[in-house]
């Protein structure tokens, strides 16, 4: 057996082992990949069939889901390909090392932009409803300048990644593995520096969300609270119309013009469209039900609103519960990014069980991309209805 023969099969034995170090890490980017796969797929073809004109607060929504749609791609590419052949015995397959790690980077990038316009527009909403709020035009171009940034601040990778020579002290053969070059003499510090400045700029976006959520959370118990001394002031103006109907004495009745004043002046947490829509109804009811009494108008007025406040407070906790996944799903990959940027044995010294572990942890973001769907289902009613009429129609045709 000649040199290159031995060599060729020690590098089969080193990926045979690296297969096996990956394995559950695979099983589990497979499980959410075929999960993810199918709801956010759904999600998209929803929202275009049959939630197009939707509101505004479902805007990002379809943007969100095609980058988890292409998250989960990129990561089934990245798992299968570490498993099948992790160690190469040339570089030649450097720029598909270099276009994972770059299309990765913006993508995660890019999501993580528009979680953070989510939380402004939320906090707009709740915490600035009079204010000025984010148009279909800001959208748009936040949008477009989320994108391009996204894929400016990823150059570096295609600089700082690639087929490194890494020598296997068990197999005594030297392959190359696609990970931080950090081998020549003047790509030693910038790598790390790249690699800690991502990762800082992760837990900055992290420490921004929660600021603007801890605003939204206030803001809402604000509001929680001055509906329950609504409510409860209603209620005595309730149990006084009702003494004095009692007595037979006469009670100017509530007009449609009084109705929408009512509607327009009380205080809401939000100021948008469907609560226009819901406004217009309701004042269309009052209209048609003028000769009830003030007690059961009351009633309708509070059922109104009772289902607004909810409608709105549950937007701002899907979209909370969405970005806490997120956190928890990136902070492990951005620990282990300024780890292996400090050190550049990092994965080396693992035992295997230890790298195994690992690897589970830096790619636990897969959990981000794959649970957005099922938070939307969870916390939007009419996306819901929807997806069971789409599936009514599908199995009529």
């Amino acid at each position: 057996m000649n040199f290159d023969e031995e060599r060729n099969r020690s590098i089969e034995q080193w990926n045979e082992h690296m297969s096996r170090i990956y394995l559950p890490t695979l099983v589990i980017v497979n499980v959410c990949f075929v999960v993810g796969l199918v709801s956010s797929s759904t999600v998209i073809v929803v929202f275009v069939a049959r939630l197009r004109h939707s509101r505004d607060d479902r805007y990002f929504i379809p943007y969100l889901s095609a980058v988890d749609l292409f998250g989960l791609v990129m990561n089934m590419l990245g798992i299968w390909g570490s498993y099948i052949h992790s160690v190469s015995a040339n570089k030649d397959m450097g720029f598909a090392c270099k276009g994972l790690w770059y299309i990765c980077s913006a993508f995660g990038c890019f999501s993580a932009f528009l979680l953070i316009g989510i939380a402004i527009q939320r906090y707009l909403k709740v915490c600035r409803p009079c204010g000025q709020q984010m148009t279909l035009k800001f959208r748009r171009l936040w949008l477009l300048i989320a994108f391009i940034v996204s894929m400016a601040i990823s150059i570096p990778f295609v600089l700082f990644y690639d087929f490194v020579e890494t020598k296997s002290s068990r197999y005594n053969v030297t392959g190359y593995i696609c990970k931080q070059d950090q081998t020549s003499s003047d790509m030693v510090t910038g790598p790390a520096a790249y690699s800690i400045a991502i990762a800082s700029l992760v837990f900055v976006n992290i420490i921004l969300l929660v600021i603007l959520y801890c605003f939204i959370g206030r803001a809402i118990c604000q509001q929680t609270d001055m509906r329950k001394r609504r409510r409860s002031s209603a209620k005595r103006r309730n149990n006084l119309l009702t003494t004095v109907t009692n007595t037979d004495i006469d009670f100017p009745t509530t007009t449609m013009e009084e109705t929408s004043f009512q509607y327009q002046n009380d205080d809401v947490s939000e100021y948008c469209d469907w609560t226009m829509d819901k406004r217009d109804r309701s004042s269309k009811d009052a209209q048609n039900g003028t000769n009830l009494d003030p007690k059961s108008k009351s009633k309708s007025l509070g059922q109104f609103y009772r289902k607004l406040n909810r409608h709105v407070d549950r937007f701002t906790c899907m979209f909370l519960t969405i970005t806490a996944v997120a956190m928890v799903s990136y902070i492990p990959k951005a620990s282990i990014l300024i780890a292996e940027s400090l050190n550049t044995s990092y994965w080396e010294e693992q035992t295997d069980l230890e790298r195994t572990f690992s690897e589970i942890i830096y790619r636990l973001h897969i959990l981000h991309h794959t649970s957005n769907s099922f938070i939307y289902a969870y916390f939007d009613s009419r996306f819901r209805t929807e997806i069971k009429n789409t599936v009514r129609a599908i199995f009529k045709k």
